[in-house]
């Protein structure tokens, strides 16, 4: 489960100060989203090495595009990433696409 950051930075916002144990929390949720972020990125490189090559060009173009955005927002530059979407609604549409997937072969435990 996700940290709530919205609490943090109404504490921060509210002059109050946040703990020790808060400050650990929120650097493990740090470390976290950077390593599934990591492995996120991995896949989409490992999808595009491996498309076919009767994959359509917009196919190979978007796979491409989506890696090169990874790889800069990894090293820190964010810029290219602009669909104001929350987290709640990124995993829903996740869960989505994998449930309505007909190529979906395998259900992971």
């Amino acid at each position: 489960m996700m940290i709530d950051t919205a609490a943090y930075f109404a504490k921060l916002a509210a002059g109050e100060a946040i703990s020790e144990s808060e400050v650990q929390a929120l650097l493990n949720e740090l470390q976290s989203s950077r390593t599934t972020a990591a492995y996120l990125a991995d896949c989409h490189a490992a999808t595009l090495e491996s498309m076919p090559k009767s994959a359509s060009k917009s196919s190979r173009v978007r796979q491409r595009t989506i890696c090169e955005i990874a790889a800069r927002a990894l090293r820190g530059d964010r810029s290219a990433v602009r669909f104001p979407v929350s987290v709640e609604a990124a995993a829903a549409r996740c869960e989505q696409a994998a449930h309505d997937s007909h190529s979906v072969k395998k259900e992971i435990p």
